[in-house]
């Protein structure tokens, strides 16, 4: 007599078995079935094997026969799609080395273990070098509860000094700040939010924030916060460092004229200087990390007339160090 407490969960064996272990190259037979059901300590009969696959297709699983048995046809993620978020987590560098390896395996699990293999492949990416903060994910997390629960949020800042080691900034200060909105800008994670010192709005990288907690306060500054469109502060803030915010005419090769819409956006305007020059008025905040992807992509600033002298003065001050 089969164990009739058991019988209770043998469909989940069931469903679990044929989505771990078969695919359209891998189908199971009726005996393969059988066997994994003994080991669970349940009794199955071929018979029953049949009513219960029937069950099953008839509740929406796509379990599909062929001449050699069954196997699950579709599942909630396609493999291509966890191909595609497998390449993003190792890609990710605020995906900390360990934890890319625990989401990777978790994603193992969305599929057969036959296709699961495919997932184990390492996305190259040139000079990716991965966050060591593990924590990332409970700091989002707190962040994300803060503005649901419309909370204070409550931090330390770390920065790297000039011996390789992680330090507290400002002596283990304690910022307070109402929490805004998340942004992913050069492969990092920022928030922005409401600063309560400086009553000003300010971002941080997540990666570097430490002791998160919620602070039970009402959040603050929220007017200031929702005047705020995310897709302009992302694009107007160059790498995600604070600067006064300028209207630029930058010149640059008409080849590189999809560089500059990739970076600023497709509403920008530009016009040709010559055949081999094009002209680009953009709306950006005025920082040395703006000067520096200036000079990497071979543009330079022409208007106004001081920003195009202070860029000038950025040049020199490069070639300075370099030559002496």
């Amino acid at each position: 007599m089969a164990n009739s407490s058991g019988q209770k969960v043998k469909f989940l064996y069931l469903i679990e078995y044929l989505t771990r272990n078969t695919d359209e190259y891998h189908p199971a037979t009726s005996a393969d079935i059988i066997g994994y059901l003994n080991e669970k300590g349940l009794l199955a009969e071929r018979k029953a094997i049949y009513r219960d696959i029937a069950s099953l297709q008839e509740a929406g699983y796509d379990i599909i026969k062929n001449s050699d048995g069954y196997y699950m046809g579709s599942r909630t993620f396609e493999l291509a799609e966890l191909k595609l978020l497998a390449d993003a987590v190792s890609a990710s560098k605020f995906i900390s080395e360990r934890k890319s390896i625990d989401l990777l395996k978790k994603l193992e699990t969305l599929t057969g273990k036959y296709e699961a293999r495919q997932l184990s492949r390492q996305v190259i990416v040139p000079d990716r070098v991965k966050t060591d903060n593990d924590k990332i994910f409970y700091t989002i997390d707190t962040i994300y509860k803060c503005i649901s629960d419309n909370l204070m949020l409550s931090f330390q800042y770390e920065e790297w000094n000039i011996h390789k080691e992680k330090v507290l900034r400002h002596d283990g200060k304690i910022y307070c700040v109402s929490p805004g909105f998340l942004i992913r800008n050069d492969e990092n994670y920022y928030l922005v939010a409401y600063d309560v010192e400086s009553k000003d709005i300010r971002h941080y990288r997540v990666d570097k924030i430490v002791s998160a907690s919620i602070v039970d306060s009402p959040r603050e500054g929220l007017k200031a916060l929702t005047s705020i469109s995310k897709e302009e502060y992302a694009a107007s803030h160059i790498s995600m460092f604070s600067g006064e915010k300028i209207t630029l005419s930058i010149k640059c090769p008409a080849r590189l004229c999809g560089v500059v819409i990739d970076k600023f956006g497709s509403d920008i305007a530009i016009r040709p200087l010559t055949d081999e020059y094009i002209q680009a008025r953009v709306e950006v905040a005025i920082s040395p990390q703006l000067y520096g992807w200036l000079t990497g992509v071979g543009a330079v600033i022409t208007a106004p007339s001081k920003e195009a002298d202070n860029y000038k003065a950025y040049l020199q001050k490069q070639l300075d160090l370099c030559y002496t």
